[in-house]
């Protein structure tokens, strides 16, 4: 559970560099925009192992005897479904926030929401951080 949790609060933390990046907060603070790039991509990464460990673990004590391999293909199955899903999801929220370039020439107006689709994306990993005393 505390790995979860902290993994989440952790992931939600390192989502919110995004938020400073497209509001242009860390030009203002001096800041080069590829340490916010490069820095969320590397660490993001890093967190989505730490969440995907328990998951494993977890499925290795339940599972019955000489049912290891189904058990981790559906394992694994349920996250890459999920990953599907939140894309769309994703795609679904940037659509409903106007955040829809086609490659034109000053269209950077497209991107004027781009934060608030950053935020509502940092907070919604927390909200799960209600449910995992229920859950596991």
């Amino acid at each position: 559970r505390s790995l979860l949790m902290v993994s989440n609060i952790v992931l939600s933390v390192l989502s919110l560099s995004d938020v400073i990046l497209f509001t242009r907060l860390n030009v203002r603070l001096g800041l080069p925009d590829h340490l916010f790039v490069l820095g969320s991509s590397v660490l993001t990464s890093v967190i989505a192992q730490w969440m995907w460990m328990p998951g494993v673990v977890i499925m290795s004590q339940l599972c019955p005897k000489g049912m290891e391999a189904t058990m981790y293909a559906l394992l694994a199955g349920c996250h890459n479904l999920g990953n599907t899903i939140a894309s769309n999801c994703g795609a679904l929220v940037l659509e409903t926030f106007n955040c829809q370039p086609s490659g034109a020439i000053n269209e950077s107006h497209q991107f004027e929401n781009l934060w608030v689709a950053s935020l509502l994306s940092t907070v919604l990993p927390t909200l799960t951080l209600v449910l995992i005393p229920w859950l596991i």
